[in-house]
């Protein structure tokens, strides 16, 4: 369970009014019961839950469990889609280990605001769920060129265009290989109506672009997501 607090042997801290509703009435823990705790910076503990009535708890945080970990240095650059598609993308990128997920305006962007506390949420949610010891960064929508600018030098920006679609000398997995290792990397990921000619310029004019095609059939933006991340952690990340 993701909390914001400090967390070190002896110390206590009294969850949210929804983190005690789920602790007494979903999982109904009993005084003494013992939960697995994570801020993102302290590591993973185990807590004690100190009931103070029907309703009310504390947790008295024990001992620690798991060192603090990070996820790869990889980050998510997309344009946003619609709201259920958007909660399943920032979803699946922490699930896949993002470490910072970016909603991108592009020319043919068709969202014109995006909720990052709702984006928060559902990334807590999924780090939680697969046991993550830290919280993807939630990055303020903003202009493709401005997150393109704020890339490293060092940082490779892997560039999935659409119009690359079948080109089998640009097969993801073949390309990723010969590029290998990235230890940074910025996946790119274009809106439902593509990127313009002047983005597709833009971005493979980028130091360390690396242009790639996610297979024969053109991608939904929010697969299209999924399946470059799986690409780059099966050879670049963390699942080698």
């Amino acid at each position: 369970m993701f909390v914001p607090d400090e967390l070190a042997a002896g110390t206590s801290f009294q969850p949210s009014r929804e983190q005690q509703h789920y602790l007494l009435n979903v999982m109904r823990c009993r005084d003494g019961d013992s939960v697995l705790v994570f801020n993102g910076r302290d590591g993973e503990w185990q807590a004690e839950v100190k009931r103070g009535g029907r309703r009310d708890c504390e947790l008295m945080v024990r001992q620690e469990t798991r060192r603090q970990a990070s996820s790869p240095d990889l980050w998510l650059l997309f344009a946003p889609v619609k709201k259920a598609r958007l909660d399943f993308i920032a979803q699946k990128a922490s699930e896949m280990g993002c470490s910072r997920i970016w909603p991108v305006r592009t020319d043919h962007c068709q969202v014109s605001r995006v909720n990052d506390e709702r984006m928060l949420a559902n990334a807590i949610e999924a780090a939680e769920q697969t046991e993550r010891l830290d919280i993807a960064e939630i990055m303020p929508f903003t202009g493709l060129a401005a997150a393109l600018d704020a890339c490293e030098a060092d940082r490779h920006i892997i560039f999935c265009d659409e119009t690359s679609a079948g080109a089998g000398e640009m097969n993801a997995v073949r390309v990723l290989t010969e590029a290998a290792p990235v230890a940074k990397a910025a996946i790119v990921i274009g809106p439902e109506g593509g990127f313009s000619e002047d983005e597709r310029m833009m971005i493979s004019g980028r130091q360390n672009s690396l242009k790639l095609s996610l297979g024969p059939r053109i991608l939904r933006a929010d697969t299209a997501a999924i399946a470059a991340l799986a690409c780059f952690q099966s050879v670049c990340g963390d699942w080698t």
